[in-house]
């Protein structure tokens, strides 16, 4: 049974995943094709969409549910907070034993600027959680066009995640397309996911597959991938940190700071910054032993 709030999900559904940078519109898409407002919709820089959620309305005689994710840009998540809550929803609904997906809609807002290195590291996650064999189901739907004002820089910054950020996905049979924020467009998408189940079969992301046969998400290609990263920003981390320690000043006691404000100064310029990178060396140490120790049954 179906906690409040939420749209229970039934095996026979037409599964779709939307998945996207924050602010991509994955809420919007949702509720403008379900024709009603199921999703919150975020209009501030904070995502409203913390959990993954279903929206399930009636298409053609099908009944489709639209599967809302967290957003892969939400900077206040790590990869490892993202990679354990949908691995995790996916096992609580029992999708890892009864349901398989007929599509994802991987929603991009033309709005965006050039590629940053969240979004590159988020993207290739996408790709490790999906596997190759589910590239053929993406359809990148495009979002946003009425807030660009030049044509020209549109197609760049289009033209440029194409050659580089979704190559991978391109050559692997994903394809783009234009939302243009409106019922008739978001079906139009929707449909064309469906025709393509109906061609090739449902699918199952290679993170399902990989978790039913072994529960401890750090043995998934997946969760390899993230341990890689976390293990390279911990090395950097820790380079940083010796290097800012062989450049310590000299101790002035926070008594002594008027006496010798020059000196307080950078003094205090030099702990704050060790501090911090003891900190974020910490929160990634942290984050390492927590996917180590993660298992989703």
């Amino acid at each position: 049974m179906a906690e409040p709030g939420e749209v229970q999900v039934h095996k026979n559904d037409v599964m779709i995943a939307l998945l996207g940078l924050t602010g991509a519109g994955k809420s919007t898409f949702a509720n403008v094709a379900s024709g009603r407002e199921s999703v919150k919709v975020g209009h501030t820089i904070y995502p409203c969409t913390q959990d993954p959620q279903a929206v399930r309305f009636i298409l053609d005689g099908r009944r489709i549910a639209l599967i809302d994710t967290p957003g892969f840009d939400d900077d206040k998540r790590s990869d490892v907070r993202i990679l354990e809550d949908i691995a995790k929803w996916m096992a609580d609904r029992g999708y890892l034993a009864t349901h398989q997906l007929d599509g994802l809609i991987l929603l991009h807002p033309v709005t965006a600027h050039r590629v940053g290195g969240t979004e590159r590291k988020r993207t290739k996650l996408l790709e490790k959680i999906l596997g190759r064999n589910a590239y053929k189901r993406i359809v990148i739907a495009t979002t946003m066009w009425d807030q660009i004002k030049s044509e020209d820089d549109m197609k760049e910054r289009i033209q440029g995640r194409t050659k580089d950020l979704w190559k991978d996905l391109i050559d692997g049979g994903a394809k783009i397309v234009t939302h243009h924020n409106n019922q008739e467009s978001a079906r139009a998408i929707i449909r064309d996911i469906i025709n393509m189940s109906v061609k090739h079969g449902k699918l199952q992301p290679q993170l399902q597959t990989e978790l039913t046969a072994n529960p401890q998400l750090v043995e998934t290609t997946a969760g390899k991938t993230v341990k890689a990263q976390l293990e390279a920003e911990i090395g950097r981390t820790r380079t940083l940190l010796k290097e800012h320690n062989s450049k310590k000043p000299e101790v002035v006691p926070k008594k002594d700071k008027y006496v010798n404000p020059q000196k307080w100064e950078l003094w205090k310029e030099w702990w704050d910054k060790n501090k911090a990178l003891e900190r974020e060396l910490a929160d990634l140490e942290f984050r390492w032993k927590r996917l180590n120790s993660l298992s989703v049954s």
